[in-house]
């Protein structure tokens, strides 16, 4: 009988936390669980492709809703998925959309910017609610 601090039980899978593993339904974890074990080694590659494609759908999805919840004339924010990163938090003015791009003017030059208007993907933009006037 060994003496000491008794050995912890190992967690059910290395790819997640016990939380994770107890939030995942069994045919996820059962797919996670081949992938890790090279069981479906012969597949990555179809697997990835079909990843990337989704993921893609969602983003241009994601996209797609984001340019419908603007018009021209309202103000935003950049968040942080702007690049370059010191544009996050700036303000700015929507002045034309179109199926792919926004194209903003800044409320004050910044870095580069020094004319004060851009062309960025909808997503690294934030709406902000006009104030409500009495």
């Amino acid at each position: 009988m060994r003496m000491g601090v008794p050995a912890e039980p190992m967690p059910s899978s290395m790819l997640w936390s016990e939380h994770e593993d107890r939030t995942l339904k069994a045919p996820e974890r059962g797919l996670l669980d081949a992938i890790a074990a090279g069981e479906l080694d012969e597949h990555l590659v179809a697997i990835a492709d079909a990843v990337w494609a989704r993921r893609e759908l969602l983003h241009t999805v994601d996209s797609a809703t984001a340019i419908a919840s603007l018009c021209v004339g309202d103000t935003v924010m950049f968040n942080r998925r702007v690049r370059p990163r010191y544009l996050e938090h700036e303000f700015a003015v929507v002045t034309d959309l179109d199926a792919h791009w926004v194209t903003v003017r800044l409320a004050r030059p910044v870095g580069r910017f020094r004319d004060g208007t851009l062309r960025c993907p909808p997503l690294a933009l934030r709406k902000l609610e006009r104030a409500a006037t009495g």
